[in-house]
């Protein structure tokens, strides 16, 4: 698993696990996903194209705590995120994405490109 975990980083593909349930019923708390992670600034036509994607966020406000949502919109450069379990992420008040409004592309630091179950070999 080392082994392929390497090859993945040489391709800023990371492996992240999903904390909490705002993301429910899509990801599941405990569930692992690969990230693409941005090198660059992402430029309007490929947030355009990412758009409805989970994506990985760091907000300017709580530097090192990586959020996962789903980019609802683009509006230039900038991005509306929310959780796909509205109820759940009320619940989590500190990354409820309703509160953000809309926030710098900047603050994108990776795509989801393959989830896996609890128990999967690769989890």
């Amino acid at each position: 698993m080392r082994v392929v975990e390497g090859i993945l980083r040489l391709f800023s593909i990371e492996r992240a696990e999903v904390k909490g349930l705002s993301m429910a019923p899509t990801l599941r708390d405990g569930q692992v996903i690969w990230v693409r992670m941005a090198k660059v600034s992402l430029s309007r036509e490929y947030l355009e194209k990412i758009r409805g994607r989970v994506v990985i966020v760091e907000r300017d406000e709580m530097p090192g705590i990586l959020l996962i949502k789903r980019l609802e919109k683009v509006h230039g450069d900038l991005i509306w995120i929310e959780g796909d379990n509205k109820d759940a992420s009320l619940l989590e008040l500190q990354n409820d994405s309703r509160k953000f409004d809309w926030l710098s592309s900047q603050t994108i630091k990776g795509v989801a490109v393959r989830k896996f179950s609890r128990g999967s070999l690769n989890a």
